[in-house]
């Protein structure tokens, strides 16, 4: 729909990694995002199934995602 509607923007998670380089869904928190409400599902989405080297112990990671129309 927002590219329907010619929206771009960004949205600016929080999120915790796990030990085994898993994101823990039930942490990602959106910071900021313009426009508000339009891409959140769709960022959360995606960085729920990122994936990062393994390390020891959790680790607190923040992220931007731009949404551009090309």
């Amino acid at each position: 729909r927002a590219q329907r509607r010619g929206l771009e923007g960004y949205v600016e998670l929080q999120f915790v990694i796990r030990s085994d380089g898993s994101v823990d869904p039930g942490s990602i928190q959106v910071l900021s995002a313009r426009p508000t409400n339009v891409f959140d599902k769709a960022a959360r989405r995606s960085v729920s199934r990122w994936r990062f080297e393994p390390a020891q112990g959790l680790r607190r990671a923040r992220q931007r995602l731009e949404f551009q129309l090309r």
